[in-house]
């Protein structure tokens, strides 16, 4: 993947995270957006060695919805934080 189509995906990808955030801060957990999460890594960014780091952020986001109750949402807002952050620093060394 070239580095403007890996950055494309990764911008996409940390929408797609936000707009999750967006849905649990409303205590609404949305599998739809989970799904496209783990579509959008399917897509390349799993595979590519400049996105090592960033399967493990969205291990530990998927981890934090496997018990979906509305007292842990916090925990998986944060875990999307740490995702964006790893996105945004991927996305930097591409720029």
């Amino acid at each position: 993947m070239t580095g403007p189509e890996l950055k494309r995906e990764l911008l996409a990808l940390a929408r797609t995270v936000l707009m999750l955030e967006t849905e649990l801060r409303q205590e609404h957990l949305d599998e739809g957006l989970i799904a496209a999460i783990d579509q959008r890594m399917e897509r390349g960014i799993a595979i590519d060695p400049r996105c090592g780091g960033l399967r493990l952020a969205v291990d530990a986001l998927r981890e934090s919805t496997m018990t979906p109750r509305s007292e842990l949402y916090s925990d998986t807002i944060r875990a999307g934080e740490r995702l964006r952050d790893a996105i945004d620093e991927v996305v930097g060394t591409l720029s």
